[in-house]
């Protein structure tokens, strides 16, 4: 009897943890309030935490890193709270708008990393592209920051649509 007794607390606790494992899939992911309409739960969990960004030189002798032949960053290596210029590019891109969504691997929190000026309250999630340069198709230039270390996804929307996620390592 008491064999069985066990069995059913093991049962209980079991059928518990993975009830905690799906609600916790479930519920994990929380987008803020404002994000773009387009950005989408399912494109978060399919983030490929390997796709890691690599240096690169564009045809033209630039130095980048990100993805080649798809988009490529002129900048500085971000640290947390720090803001910098990265001079994006793109490939494969006939104009519109670039929205970058940042989203933390181990708290899964999710920014937009555009800044104006120096403030955390000056975040944006979407800017215009300018014309070729460097190679690239097109290209805008912006301030960014994070403002915790970790391994960050940056998810690049251009014009509403998914277009490339690349994965960096963010240091103190």
């Amino acid at each position: 009897m008491r064999k069985w007794y066990l069995l059913f607390i093991f049962l209980i606790i079991f059928a518990g943890c993975e009830a905690n494992k799906v609600d916790k899939d479930n519920n994990s992911i929380k987008l803020p309030n404002n994000i773009p309409s387009y950005v989408k739960k399912e494109d978060i969990r399919e983030i490929d935490w390997s796709q890691k960004a690599v240096e690169f030189d564009s045809d033209t002798g630039s130095e980048m890193f990100g993805v080649k032949d798809k988009v490529g960053i002129i900048g500085p290596m971000l640290k947390p709270n720090q803001v910098e210029k990265w001079m994006w590019h793109f490939w494969g891109v006939n104009e519109g708008e670039m929205t970058v969504v940042g989203i933390n691997r181990s708290t899964t929190k999710i920014y937009p990393i555009l800044i104006n000026g120096q403030s955390k309250d000056d975040r944006f999630w979407s800017k215009e592209l300018a014309g070729e340069i460097n190679g690239a198709d097109y290209h805008t230039p912006s301030n960014v920051m994070i403002s915790e270390a970790g391994e960050w996804a940056f998810m690049v929307y251009i014009n509403g649509e998914l277009f490339e996620t690349f994965v960096m390592e963010v240091r103190n």
